[in-house]
């Protein structure tokens, strides 16, 4: 068996959490230089822990596990290869857009990481839109997947799955984030799909205090509200949701925070970046 390193091991369980990572956010993770990290997962590629694959369009490999590589995760962290969730089966994606929304998330989750390192500020957990749980029945289905009711009709369910859930610590202080990837796509006011449903989603699903049971998978005390976090392509789209809608915002969006990509960096990720849901306020906030 090919002798594996610390720094493997880290690279290893880095790939299964994230379920796909380019070569340049595993970089970011792990190595101080692209030579070196291209070098190293090559070698793991060579003996067969990972597999490689390019999609139309991105312009570097992006690495996933193999077999071999989901058992010696298994093995690290001391459950079965099923307790992984993990299929041999899956085949690597080929769409440029799915892939272009699941690096963002990655890309955001990576730099909270590396911004907590030079912080006081803790990353308590992140649970990806990716992250599966199994029923009883051997069905897997989307872990943060969840059902809330409209505060306008009570019998009209929405159905979200949000692009991540995460929790930041500081002190004895714990806050709840729902992460959303708009890469300037989707409509805005339509109130059945696009950002205006999504929004519809969260006013009642925090009306419907649902959110609470998170302080379970992020081992702390009970969050008394959540931010949603939506990060967009331009300073014009913002203004264009907030024009859209929060002209005649409820207390609630004062919650509800948007900025850019350029805005969230490790340098940055803690300072005043955001601006809230409603048009009328004028203040910028930060997440920690």
């Amino acid at each position: 068996m090919y002798p594996i390193t610390e720094r493997d091991t880290d690279v290893l369980l880095s790939v299964y959490r994230y379920r796909y990572l380019t070569t340049s956010q595993v970089m970011r993770l792990h190595f101080p230089s692209a030579r070196t990290a291209q070098r190293r997962l090559s070698t793991l590629a060579t003996h067969k822990l990972l597999r490689h694959f390019t999609v139309p369009n991105l312009n570097e490999r992006t690495y996933m596990l193999t077999t071999r590589g989901a058992n010696l995760v298994a093995e690290l962290l001391n459950v079965s290869p099923d307790d992984l969730l993990w299929s041999a089966g899956t085949k690597p994606p080929k769409d440029y857009y799915f892939m272009k929304h699941f690096c963002a998330i990655s890309d955001f989750r990576i730099t909270l990481t590396k911004a907590t390192e030079r912080s006081p500020v803790t990353l308590l957990g992140f649970i990806p839109e990716h992250y599966g749980a199994k029923h009883l029945s051997g069905r897997v289905t989307k872990y943060i997947k969840d059902v809330a009711f409209s505060i306008t009709d009570p019998k009209e369910k929405i159905s979200h799955t949000p692009d991540a859930v995460f929790a930041l610590g500081k002190e004895s202080k714990q806050a709840l984030y729902f992460l959303e990837i708009d890469r300037g796509t989707e409509t805005i006011s339509n109130p059945e799909k696009g950002i205006r449903k999504m929004i519809r989603f969260y006013e009642g699903y925090a009306r419907e205090g649902k959110y609470k049971g998170y302080a379970e998978d992020f081992h702390c005390a009970p969050f008394s509200r959540f931010r949603l976090l939506i990060v967009t392509t331009s300073p014009r789209r913002v203004e264009n949701i907030r024009s859209m809608l929060g002209t005649s915002a409820p207390p609630l969006y004062r919650f509800f925070w948007l900025t850019t990509f350029d805005q969230v960096t490790e340098e940055t990720a803690f300072d005043h970046v955001w601006c809230s849901l409603d048009a009328n306020d004028d203040r910028r906030y930060k997440i920690a």
